[in-house]
């Protein structure tokens, strides 16, 4: 092949790089906005089921912002209420921030189900949802805390009783102001509502992991100072017809940080207590089942959307009132799943599940619930795997495409396959020192990786920071390494190894593309896998762009030291 056509090759493939970079800042935005706007497609209007014999007049759900588990059993109080009461952990849903766990407590709905997948959504919810049933019940539906609660819920709340939070960044002892007020709001509305719903939110404790850590002294402190006011509030409460129950949104990871999956941030405690809540240590179960719990023991309506199950196992109540209440939630769960079927282009299969259960269900068999449960999971879990197969086989001849045509580019080497090994090993130097410079600061594929909100923009520079230094580098030392070669061979040297890292990174963005699509909008992807997407995508930009200077800058390199020291090029070149 004429040198200049070579010439001309490795020219393109140099442009096409750099259009690769380009492109790869098109996809983050369109990633990232396919999870903050999403859209669910499952909050069809379906009829509430009926009303059951109440088990306490007054649900009390205190929600401790950031709590992790291992901390919760450091608290007097509360383990107080867990001697006395059921005691169990919740997984937590993803993405785990607040915003989206706000709504599954409260929805029993997911976040692909609720809509809910970040902080930046623009309420109200339109899931169905604790605080709307029972407020249609003609029970006083009441809130107190953080301003977010009356952005997400307000239309159906009777009260919204709020803080005001200081930054994020203030002192502790501005954080406990905030809790000791969210005290007192709640003493009041105690006094104030003796019946419904009430739900109270101690937000300053989240704060507190986020600034010191979620295994700091300081989040330690003041989640003894909420458990102190955990402590008085059931004192006001009379557990013949109260139910006091205490969870968390989300954990923290060591140095503060949230939204990704990590035990300590998916697990959190629920502990509750009252009449009629049977004591015991039980298994874990789902952040979903909390919201038809609550319905359960409040005798209203299951929220129509809610994925989660009413822990009847926890309940104190005669087989035949559980029978009624299982069926009730059965036929809830019937209804949405059939739906959500028909959302996804699959028949109905919820209602054919109930049928064999039926019977069981409504004479109160234990365990039958459970049993027609894990059933129905398993055929939703089914359904929607199904529908990702058939999207995955469609987008599979894509993406072998493009994953084969750059392989082209080699058959300019064919008869000199080794000439491509040291640009290959310095592509993966490449990819060594970005992962050291990641991994070594402690970071995970995680949206935990960022602690807070406003730190995300620099995180991700960051990012984009740390491929640039990487591949610069690792192509510099390729320069230094071939110095002695002629100026072609330098330069071909440098765009294989521009060539290769690109073509890696690539490989790792359609593996994701096969998986989940760029766009996501019927369903929340792997979140694991996502963030790897987004940093596949964020390290293409400055390896698209870099090489269009790398390479030229690996001639002048040789160049020069040749010129320095005064030695001509290997062959003469």
């Amino acid at each position: 092949m004429a040198r200049a056509a070579k010439i001309l090759i490795l020219v393109l493939i140099l442009l096409l790089l750099a259009g690769a970079g380009y492109a790869s800042q098109k996809l983050t935005l369109i990633g990232w906005n396919s999870v903050v706007e999403y859209k669910s497609q499952y909050l069809a209007q379906l009829p509430r089921g009926s009303s059951s014999e109440p088990l306490a007049l007054r649900v009390v759900l205190i929600v401790v912002d950031g709590l992790r588990l291992d901390v919760s059993r450091k608290l007097p109080n509360l383990n107080e209420l867990r001697k006395d009461g059921a005691d169990l952990a919740v997984k937590v849903g993803q993405p785990s921030l607040s915003y989206p766990g706000w709504t599954v407590i409260s929805s029993g709905a997911w976040q692909e189900i609720s809509g809910v997948t970040t902080n930046w959504y623009k309420g109200p919810v339109q899931a169905d949802n604790l605080f709307k049933v029972a407020s249609d019940s003609g029970l006083p539906a009441v809130a107190i805390g953080s301003a977010g609660w009356k952005k997400l819920f307000g239309p159906y709340l009777t009260e919204a009783m709020t803080v005001e939070e200081p930054p994020e960044e203030a002192p502790p002892e501005e954080w406990a102001k905030v809790d000791e007020e969210t005290y007192r709001l709640a003493s009041e509305a105690l006094d104030k509502f003796s019946s419904g719903f009430i739900l109270i939110h101690f937000v300053g404790t989240d704060a507190m992991a986020h600034n010191y850590g979620g295994a700091s002294r300081e989040l330690l402190d003041e989640a003894l100072r909420v458990d102190g006011f955990i402590g008085k509030l059931v004192q006001k409460l009379d557990f013949e017809k109260d139910v006091i129950i205490v969870t968390a949104d989300h954990g923290h990871i060591d140095r503060g940080g949230h939204g990704g999956w990590e035990e300590v941030v998916l697990k959190v405690p629920l502990v509750l207590k009252g009449k009629p809540i049977r004591k015991g240590l039980y298994t874990e179960q789902t952040q979903a089942d909390i919201a038809p719990t609550v319905a359960a023991l409040l005798g209203i309506p299951y929220p129509v959307h809610s994925q989660g199950r009413p822990l009847l196992e926890l309940i104190e109540a005669s087989a035949e009132v559980k029978g009624r209440k299982g069926l009730n939630a059965a036929l809830q769960l019937a209804g949405f799943y059939d739906s959500y079927a028909k959302a996804l282009g699959s028949s109905p299969f919820a209602s054919g599940i109930l049928s064999k259960y039926r019977e069981k269900l409504a004479s109160g068999e234990e365990g039958s619930f459970e049993q027609f449960y894990r059933e129905l999971q398993a055929k939703a879990a089914a359904v929607r795997s199904a529908r990702l197969w058939r999207e995955r086989l469609a987008r599979l001849p894509i993406a072998l495409l493009l994953a084969l045509v750059p392989l082209l580019y080699l058959l300019n080497y064919r008869k000199r396959l080794r000439s491509l090994l040291i640009p290959l090993a310095f592509a993966l130097l490449y990819f060594a020192f970005y992962n050291a410079l990641f991994f070594g600061r402690g970071y995970n594929w995680s949206l935990s990786a960022f602690n807070t909100e406003a730190q995300i923009k620099a995180f991700f520079n960051e990012r984009l920071l740390d491929a640039a230094i990487s591949f610069v580098v690792a192509g510099l030392l390729l320069a230094l390494f071939s110095w002695k070669k002629p100026v072609f061979e330098a330069f071909e040297r440098a765009v294989s190894y521009a060539f290769f890292t690109g073509y890696w990174i690539l490989l790792q963005v359609l593996a994701f593309y096969w998986l989940y699509n760029y766009r996501f909008s019927w369903y929340i992807p792997d979140l694991k896998l996502g963030f790897k997407y987004y940093l596949d995508l964020l390290q293409m930009v400055p390896v698209g762009f870099l090489s269009l200077i790398v390479a030229p800058l690996a001639i002048l390199i040789g160049m020069g030291i040749r010129r320095w020291r005064k030695i001509p090029a290997e062959g003469g070149g």
